[in-house]
């Protein structure tokens, strides 16, 4: 969706966005290299996603994740790079209560 777009840095538009009906959020952030602020995602329902792969891939400036702290990724199925090149990145303990399988956990690529 905003696919490569380097410059985009204010998302707080998108958080009123209902994309409760989702199951594919691939690519969406993909090379957002200024977004740093996310807490507009933060009451996004996404627990009919399956495929978060390369999300926010190559979003060099993004550094906090607690907003996605609260998603719901049950269902999903491809976690693959979700933060590759996230080089801002240094703590994902937002991450601990999602809850994830095996299997999920194994497609869940950080780097």
């Amino acid at each position: 969706m905003f696919w490569g777009c380097s410059s985009l840095s204010d998302i707080k538009a998108l958080e009123n966005w209902n994309v409760s009906n989702g199951n594919n959020f691939s690519d969406m952030f993909l090379g957002c290299s200024s977004l740093s602020d996310i807490k507009a995602l933060e009451k996004w329902n996404v627990s009919n996603g399956n495929n978060f792969s390369f999300v926010f891939c190559r979003c060099s400036s993004l550094s906090d994740i607690k907003a996605l702290e609260k998603w719901n990724v049950s269902n999903g199925n491809n976690f693959s790079f979700i933060f590759c090149e996230c080089s801002s990145l240094s703590d994902i303990k937002a991450l601990e209560k999602w809850n994830l399988s095996v299997q999920q956990y194994k497609s869940m690529y950080l780097i």
